[in-house]
C-alpha cells in the first residue's frame, strides 16, 4: 500500500521531501492524489512531521533512534528553505528588471537599422546645408514663397533628426544597462561614431 511505501522511503532517506518529489521518486508506483493522501495520514498519525514553507508541504519521518539529530536535521533544511525562498525572490526581481529592459530594446530599432537611418539624416542634412551655403553667398534674390519652403524643409530634417538621435540614444542606453564595458568600447564594436566624434553640428538659421 501507498501509506507502507511512502513510510520505508521517508524513513530510508531520513531527508524532508514535498509530495511531488515522493511522486517522483517512488518513480510513479502510486498517483499523485494516493502519495498526497498517504502522506497526510501518516502525519496525522503521528507517523511523520509535516512542516508548511509557503504554500508548500514538506514531510519528514521521525527516526526514533535518533530523534534529537533529526531535529537538528529539520533545522537545517528549514535554514536552507528560506535562503533557497529568498534567493528565488531576488531572481524573480532581477528577471522582471532584465524582461522590462529587453521589452524596450526590442520595441526600438534594430542597431543596424538606427545606424542607417542616423546616416541618411546626416546626408539629408548636409546636403540641405550645402544648399542654404549657396544660397547665402547667392546675390539672387529668394522669394518669400522658396524661403518658406526652404525653412519648413529645414525644420522638418531637424526634427527628424533631433528624434531618430533621441531613440538611438536610448537604444544604447539600453544596450549598456547589460553591457560589461564602457560606452567607448560599445561603439568601437559596432562601428558607431556619435557627432561629437566626428565634430558634426548643426547651423541655426537666422530668419
Amino acid at each position: 500500500m501507498a501509506n507502507e511505501a511512502v513510510l520505508k522511503y521517508l524513513t530510508d532517506t531520513n531527508r524532508p521531501y514535498s509530495c511531488a518529489d515522493v511522486t517522483v521518486n517512488l518513480r510513479g508506483a502510486f498517483s499523485k492524489s494516493a502519495i498526497q493522501k498517504a502522506l497526510d495520514f501518516l502525519s496525522e498519525n503521528g507517523k511523520i512531521k509535516c512542516k508548511l514553507y509557503g504554500k508548500q508541504k514538506v514531510y519528514a519521518a521521525i527516526q526514533p533512534d535518533n530523534v534529537a539529530e533529526g531535529d537538528n536535521d529539520i533545522g537545517d533544511y528549514d535554514n536552507l528553505v528560506k535562503k533557497l525562498t529568498q534567493d528565488i525572490a531576488d531572481k524573480n526581481s532581477a528577471l522582471k528588471t532584465v524582461d522590462a529592459s529587453l521589452k524596450m530594446l526590442t520595441s526600438a530599432p534594430t542597431t543596424s537599422s538606427a545606424r542607417n537611418q542616423i546616416e541618411d539624416t546626416k546626408k539629408r542634412l548636409q546636403s540641405l546645408q550645402i544648399k542654404l551655403d549657396i544660397l547665402k553667398s547667392s546675390t539672387e534674390i529668394v522669394s518669400a514663397e522658396e524661403k518658406k519652403s526652404i525653412l519648413s524643409a529645414h525644420d522638418k530634417f531637424l526634427r527628424e533628426y533631433r528624434k531618430r538621435k533621441r531613440i538611438s540614444s536610448e537604444m544604447l542606453d539600453g544596450v549598456l544597462e547589460g553591457y560589461p564595458k564602457s560606452k567607448k568600447n560599445l561603439l568601437e564594436e559596432l562601428c558607431l561614431e556619435t557627432d561629437e566624434m566626428v565634430d558634426f553640428k548643426l547651423t541655426t538659421i537666422v530668419t
